[in-house]
């Protein structure tokens, strides 16, 4: 696999190379993307072009007055070039998107930074993508273009699960739920959150039940507070089954939001360390216990919970290493990212 390159500054990281240009935020890399990316890569196949994945930073949704939580992303850079990079994507670009750029005018919009910079000659987009000032670019207004400026468009159809359009606003909805099963069909992998291990109070120790406090990147989006059954790598190289807490802790009078993991029969220490917690279930909501004692038994009726849940789901996305037929987590894992 040949590694990809992230893009700073177009016209001299590519030069005057032509391109075939895949479009879009991109957000979650769900199997919609994916469907997406695979036409961009037969293209690659049939011309030998390179494909260059074109992104925003930030989400362009993000400045929006209504902005929906889209200053965190499903899938932050480092995780979403990990993922198109194991697809065989040769170039990342995340274009700076600010609100001067959100007024430049279509046909401006794919001269100045789609032909001009790096140089596409296929572009490859969703059936729903919206470009330019007021989202007044379509894909039928970017193949008349494309027919004017001599570039070719294809326009990759809606993916479908189940009946319904996968797409990451789904995906946050269901996040938002609570409910890992349906983000992992549209994702095609479970969802996963990452970060190095931090010193908490100890209070699990303290308890007997020690947790691992992971200090998640700050532009990750969150599920739904409470408590889930995980997979986890941190102890070692394979993922084993554990606890997590998402919250803030109130029976200890917390106010930010956490995430703490428990490892079943693991006593050792991890500070320092990175970790990786696959979603699983949500198990029960968060809440305050009026002693240490009745979050004690709790806690020991989720682990059964737990155990119970992951014993019978195993581990449903076969392939190298963790869950996906990918390595990306592998490389974000022995990376120490972030």
């Amino acid at each position: 696999m040949i590694p990809l390159k992230t893009v700073e500054t177009p016209g001299v990281d590519v030069g005057s190379q032509q391109v075939v240009a895949a479009i879009g935020a991109f957000d979650g890399v769900h199997l919609g993307h994916r469907q997406l990316f695979e036409t961009a890569l037969e293209i690659k196949n049939r011309t030998s072009l390179p494909v260059m994945a074109v992104t925003f930073t930030p989400h362009p949704k993000s400045l929006v007055k209504s902005n929906n939580g889209y200053q965190t992303l499903i899938t932050p850079p480092d995780e979403k070039k990990a993922l198109l990079e194991d697809m065989g994507v040769d170039y990342f670009w995340a274009m700076p998107f600010t609100r001067d750029v959100s007024r430049v005018r279509p046909r401006e919009f794919i001269r100045t930074y789609l032909r001009t910079l790096i140089k596409a000659q296929y572009i490859v987009c969703g059936f729903n993508f919206a470009f330019g000032h007021q989202r007044q670019g379509t894909p039928e207004l970017l193949k008349q273009i494309g027919q004017e400026m001599g570039f070719e468009v294809s326009v990759v159809p809606p993916y479908t699960v189940e009946g319904e359009v996968v797409s990451s606003t789904r995906i946050r909805r269901l996040l938002s739920e609570g409910d890992m099963e349906g983000a992992s069909k549209l994702l095609g992998r479970p969802y996963c959150i990452y970060g190095h291990i931090v010193r908490g109070y100890g209070a699990g120790r303290q308890m007997g039940m020690p947790t691992s406090n992971v200090c998640f990147p700050a532009d990750k989006f969150l599920p739904k507070n409470g408590v889930y059954a995980v997979w986890i790598r941190g102890c070692g190289d394979e993922p084993v089954p554990a606890v997590a807490n998402l919250g803030v802790k109130p029976t200890f009078g917390g106010s930010r939001i956490g995430l703490e993991v428990h490892i079943p029969g693991f006593n050792g220490q991890l500070y320092g360390g990175s970790m990786q917690v696959f979603f699983v279930k949500y198990i029960r909501e968060e809440r305050r216990f009026e002693s240490r004692e009745l979050l004690k038994e709790q806690v020991d009726m989720d682990v059964q919970t737990a155990l119970s849940v992951l014993g019978a789901h195993g581990m449903e996305f076969p392939g190298k290493g963790l869950f996906t037929r990918i390595g990306a987590y592998d490389r974000i894992f022995y990376a120490n990212i972030p």
